[in-house]
């Protein structure tokens, strides 16, 4: 289980990404501060269901991937923070 941390000015965003996706996600954050958009694969955190989040990387300052498999801390997926 990986996911995605993605930030930008005033605001911070957490989501899970789909089985399988990690790659494809970790190939798009290149785009970071471009003018372009993306599609990512990720888990919806209210129904467990996979969606697909369309970001405008051009409004996005920083992203990372982080691996889950740990275990440590929470793992509920909750999309927005702040």
């Amino acid at each position: 289980m990986a996911y995605v941390m993605l930030y930008g000015n005033g605001w911070t965003q957490r989501w899970r990404i789909a089985a399988g996706m990690e790659e494809q996600v970790r190939a798009q954050l290149s785009q970071v501060g471009t003018d372009s958009t993306g599609k990512l694969s990720v888990v919806d955190p209210g129904s467990e269901v996979e969606a697909t989040l369309v970001v405008s990387w051009a409004l996005v300052a920083a992203a990372v991937v982080l691996d889950g498999s740990s275990g440590a801390g929470d793992s509920d997926s909750t999309g927005q923070y702040a």
